[in-house]
């Protein structure tokens, strides 16, 4: 149990202080209303250990990186696997155990994120710089289903960035161990030797090349006659299914990182779409499908980016090839 603070008289605070302090608290409670006294009872959360979890993917443009943060069981891989964001987190790197430090109020914060560009690499934050282990503790208990996680992204964004960056971010807030970094490594050639699926479909049509082991030749000619006057409708008519998938929590939270990773949204939709309790989870929909009806009205050739998100996310597949079929020529 915590402790107490009592104020009033001094014979009895000298008698807690001899012993009593083994009867009830419940008991000193009676004592104090009885007598006028004020009570303060002080509780702490329990410290249990979790595994920090860092997870790299590599974009056509970019590099997201995710710390995920679970309780130390035997479950929580299990849990992890089946949860939709997972897909959103990329490779598995390497992990470390910790439990959360009390003087720190259980708040795990990334820090030391340049605001400035390092080397001409660009940092940007995902989500959020923070977890606290109430956070951790619900959702290994299945009373919150967003999972604890900072995701950020590294770019080059000038034309003499290094070929390659190393960076540690400062991880602060954890007691075991005391002194924890997320070490950023990254090189152009992770990014560079990834092509756009559509543009690499193109190349292969109109050069006769040999396409790649991944993409089916359906989805090449699918690619390579896309009709950008056709993707708007061919969204609209899509907008009310994949309004009601994003509607679901679970949903919107797998698809959301990959459409801010892949630009076609902003931070501030993105953020909107996965935080703050304030809105309902319709609301929360609309706001990101508003935002990206006005992508595709704007940038219509965007709806093949949207479509290659789409389709490496199980609940959003179908969508995503009747958006394709009804887009092509």
């Amino acid at each position: 149990m915590g402790g107490a603070t009592l104020g009033g008289a001094a014979g009895i605070v000298a008698g807690i202080a001899a012993g009593v302090a083994a009867v009830p608290l419940t008991a000193i409670a009676a004592v104090g209303a009885a007598t006028g006294l004020a009570l303060t009872a002080f509780t702490y959360a329990p410290t249990f250990y979790c595994q920090a979890l860092f997870y790299k993917k590599c974009l056509f443009h970019k590099v997201v990186m995710s710390l995920a943060v679970l309780q130390d069981l035997p479950s929580s891989n299990e849990l992890l696997q089946v949860h939709p964001a997972a897909q959103a987190l990329g490779d598995f790197d390497t992990s470390f155990r910790f439990t959360f430090s009390k003087r720190k109020d259980h708040l795990l914060k990334v820090t030391d994120i340049p605001s400035e560009n390092k080397n001409g690499w660009r940092f940007t934050l995902c989500n959020t710089d923070a977890i606290t282990q109430g956070h951790v503790a619900d959702y290994n208990s299945g009373k919150s289903g967003q999972l604890p996680y900072i995701q950020l992204s590294v770019e080059p964004d000038e034309t003499d960035a290094t070929n390659k960056l190393s960076h540690a971010l400062s991880i602060d807030g954890i007691e075991t161990p005391s002194v924890a970094h997320w070490r950023i490594e990254v090189s152009k050639n992770e990014i560079s030797s990834l092509v756009p699926s559509s543009a690499s479909a193109t190349t292969a049509v109109q050069t006769g090349a040999q396409a790649s082991p991944s993409v089916s030749t359906d989805q090449q000619v699918q690619q390579s006659s896309f009709d950008p006057q056709l993707s708007v409708t061919a969204f609209r008519k899509q907008f009310e299914a994949l309004s009601k998938l994003l509607s679901v929590s679970f949903n919107r939270l797998a698809v959301a990182p990959a459409l801010f990773g892949e630009g076609l949204i902003t931070f501030d939709c993105y953020k909107n779409a996965t935080e703050g309790s304030s809105k309902t989870e319709e609301e929360k929909s609309t706001g990101l499908m508003i935002s990206l009806m006005s992508t595709i009205s704007t940038q219509p050739e965007l709806l093949t980016e949207l479509i290659n998100v789409l389709k490496r996310i199980e609940p959003f597949k179908l969508i995503a090839t009747k958006l394709a079929e009804a887009s092509s020529h």
